[in-house]
Parts: structure tokens; sequence; C-alpha cells
């Protein structure tokens, strides 16, 4: 239960990027970190099965479950935040490490670095759903507060980042 308790913090973080952009749903709720993991794990789950990936989907899910843990203590902290990269990465690798140890999940802490690092074929995969799904949430975003400019920022911002085969998933999704 206290593992629990901490993990809840992911329900609560909202993701600052879409606040300081005044994207909402029709609710007026912005979406939060558990949120953003639910999506980037179903649009995993349909892009794997879809592209046949050969990549350890396991890890895949566990990496997607893992990357955003380090914001329960460091807080979603964005580009316009004027934070160094190293102190951000600092920030949530404490966290992770404090959760990783008291908890004795180190695989966490492993999967945890192996997303920062990029270095595997499942960390790019899952950098790639990180990003498509930011584009498609600003879609989302767009539509319901009729911001079309909002959705225009972060396709132009991330489509020469995200490979051209998933962007299709872009526009079947929504």
């Amino acid at each position: 239960m206290k593992l629990y308790n901490e993990l809840f913090g992911l329900k609560k973080i909202l993701r600052r990027g879409w606040i300081l952009r005044n994207a909402y749903y029709s609710d007026g709720r912005c979406e939060s970190d558990a949120e953003h993991i639910f999506s980037m794990s179903m649009l995993a789950f349909e892009i794997l099965e879809k592209e046949k990936l050969d990549l350890d989907r396991t890890k895949v899910y566990e990496m997607i479950l893992c990357h955003e843990v380090g914001e329960i203590e460091a807080g979603d902290i964005t580009i316009v935040d004027n934070v160094p990269k190293k102190v951000k990465y600092d920030k949530e690798l404490a966290c992770v490490q404090r959760i990783a140890n008291s908890y004795n999940m180190h695989n966490m802490l492993k999967l945890w670095r192996e997303f920062e690092e990029n270095t595997t074929p499942e960390a790019k995969f899952v950098k790639q759903i990180d990003k498509l799904d930011s584009v498609m949430q600003a879609k989302i975003y767009a539509q319901h507060n009729s911001q079309p400019q909002l959705f225009e920022e972060f396709y132009n911002g991330h489509k020469d980042e995200i490979d051209p085969k998933y962007l299709k998933y872009i526009d079947d999704e929504i």
C-alpha cells in the first residue's frame, strides 16, 4: 500500500506544458502523468500489434510505466522552466533511485536509465511513442479549445523526430 500511495502521485501531477498553453479538455481538466502513461501504453500496444515490431513488449510496457516516476518528486519540469537538463535528470534520478531502493524494485531504475539514455531499440521506440502521444494530445486539445495552432506547433516541433511510419497514427486515431 505504501508504494501505491507514492505512485498515486502520478495521478496528481498535471502536465505543465499543457497548462502553460491553456490546453484543457472540454470539462476544464488537464492531462495528468498517469493519463499520459496510460495513453502511451495503449498507443504502444496498437503500434506493436499493427507494425509487428520485433521488440521486447514487456520491457516496452514496463519502461512506459517507469519513465515518469521521477516526476513524483521533481515535478513536471518543462523547457520554459529554464532548468538545466542535468539538474532535471539528477532530481528525477534521485526520486527513482529512492523508490527503487525502498521497494526493492531495481528493474525500475534500470528501465528508467535505459529510457533516458535512449540506447536500446525498446528505449528508442518508447521515446517515439512519448513524442507521438504529445502530438496526438495536442490535436485533442486543439479540437477541444478551438486552437488549431496548438496542434500545428506540436506537429511541426516533433514531426522530424518521429519515424515517418508512425505519423499515420496521428490521423488514424483522431
